[in-house]
């Protein structure tokens, strides 16, 4: 028995699920105080529920998008949310630090995508890095760190983002200018650009920079989540809140990288609309009010990527589903693209937000395969949110000399993700890799190769939770 919420600036939206069924859903709106709402929210769903309350797993993407949104200036609130909490959960200026070989000519070290530019209050540069095969660029200038500390300081900054050349390969650049940057101010907060993967220095940053933007954010947010949830009292329902790539971490890990979460809605819309369907490999379209989108389900879990353009159009390395926006219009027309992509899967016609019912009856009659309909009467992220299980992603890049090797690391690359997905809070032997592959990205004294991992976890038996 599991309860799902998506928290959106003004709204909580929850549904209480049971294997493939939607027991029961509410919502509430949200003004400067959560935690009574969201507690009243939970228990009217806790006496609906016929046995006790496994967990609660949280969807706060929308409330990231709003606090960026907010801190980039890319738009205003609409006036039914003027009087909430988003109006203090505003993302944090930070600093910006680049380990690179050399010293940008003024004005070309800035990030091109404006929502990282908007994000970055300060930057400067220290002199290191490494190539992709971990061969030092340049000697790592500690004496820059000292600089660097002192000056963000005095800029009133305490939360950076630290990128630096070849991380993906070799981190002790980065891990030793970390280290001299918390000697001088201990009170600092790094983000770190090796720890969330990814190959270009451009993604990483992006990624690394708005997940130091974020950390205050995710500290209100988790703090509240927590609060409400255990507001059931009964000590043994468990807190969780869902990612990008279709999975779910605990509290810590979300505080620790709030990134993971920013792109969760398209996730728990897919799992949503597979789990209702009953449909692990299936086709999606999902209709809403920000037009159809078209994503996949593989092994029930939804098709992820990473360096993808994400919210704001900036390319991330964090992963996040692999949704096409249909530009076309009528429902014909969508039907034809789903027509066009539909292989020997299932079908699925969902409805995404309240209001959308008629289109996506409209696609599903125009359909030459007749897909499966899924209209909820709940809120279909909400529901994806509750069914989504603990899963982690590793995108490395290794140098080696032969196959043999190239075996052994990404046999470990893989245990390394099982550990992963275990300590988020899988059951022991729950754990399986999704997709293990190794990509060839060039030649030299050896061959180096990019290993994305991906793990889950197998839900647990109905009569084991």
């Amino acid at each position: 028995m599991r309860i799902g919420i998506r928290l959106t600036p003004s709204r909580a939206h929850a549904a209480l699920v049971d294997e493939e069924h939607v027991l029961a859903s509410a919502s509430v709106p949200l003004a400067t105080v959560w935690t009574e709402p969201l507690a009243t929210l939970l228990h009217e769903l806790s006496v609906a529920a016929p046995a006790a309350v496994d967990s609660v797993t949280w969807d706060v993407s929308a409330v990231f998008k709003a606090s960026l949104e907010q801190a980039a200036g890319a738009g205003t609130l609409p006036r039914s949310e003027s009087g909430t909490v988003i109006r203090r959960l505003r993302a944090q200026p930070v600093a910006a630090v680049r380990v690179v070989p050399r010293r940008s000519l003024p004005g070309a070290g800035r990030h091109p995508a404006p929502l990282v530019g908007a994000l970055v209050a300060w930057r400067d540069t220290v002199i290191g890095g490494h190539d992709l095969f971990g061969n030092e660029l340049a000697e790592l200038d500690l004496a820059a760190a000292d600089r660097c500390a002192e000056n963000a300081r005095s800029a009133g900054l305490t939360t950076l983002a630290i990128t630096a050349t070849g991380a993906a390969a070799l981190a002790t650049h980065e891990e030793a200018v970390a280290a001299r940057l918390l000697e001088r101010c201990p009170d600092l907060r790094l983000c770190l650009s090796h720890e969330g993967g990814g190959l270009g220095l451009l993604e990483r940053e992006a990624t690394t920079v708005v997940n130091a933007a974020l950390l205050n954010v995710a500290e209100e947010l988790v703090g509240r989540s927590e609060r409400a949830t255990k507001s059931l009292g009964s000590g043994r329902t468990s807190c969780w809140f869902a990612t990008g790539d279709g999975g779910r971490v605990p509290a810590e890990r979300l505080r620790r990288s709030p990134v993971s979460g920013l792109t969760a809605s398209g996730a728990t819309a897919l799992i949503g609309a597979a789990t209702l369907s009953g449909s692990a490999d299936a086709l999606v379209v999902l209709t809403g009010a920000s037009g159809v989108a078209l994503g996949q389900i593989r092994e029930g879990l939804p098709h992820v990527e990473s360096d993808l353009a994400g919210p704001f159009g900036v390319r991330m390395s964090a992963p996040q589903p692999v949704l096409t926006v249909s530009r076309v219009d009528g429902a014909s027309a969508v039907a034809t693209l789903l027509n066009d992509h539909s292989r020997r899967t299932t079908d699925v016609v969902a409805v995404l937000d309240e209001g959308w019912s008629h289109v996506a009856q409209e696609i599903h009659r125009a359909a030459e395969k007749v897909p499966v309909l899924v209209d909820p009467g709940a809120d279909l992220r909400a529901v994806g949110a509750a069914c989504t299980e603990p899963g982690a992603w590793l995108d490395l890049l290794v140098a080696v000399q032969g196959t043999d090797e190239l075996d052994q690391l990404q046999t470990r690359a893989e245990q390394q993700a099982r550990t992963l997905v275990a300590a988020n809070g899988a059951s022991p032997g729950s754990e399986r890799i999704v997709r293990s592959a190794a990509t060839v990205v060039g030649y030299l004294r050896a061959s180096l190769y990019r290993l994305q991992v991906r793990a889950s976890s197998r839900p647990e038996p109905k009569d084991e939770r």
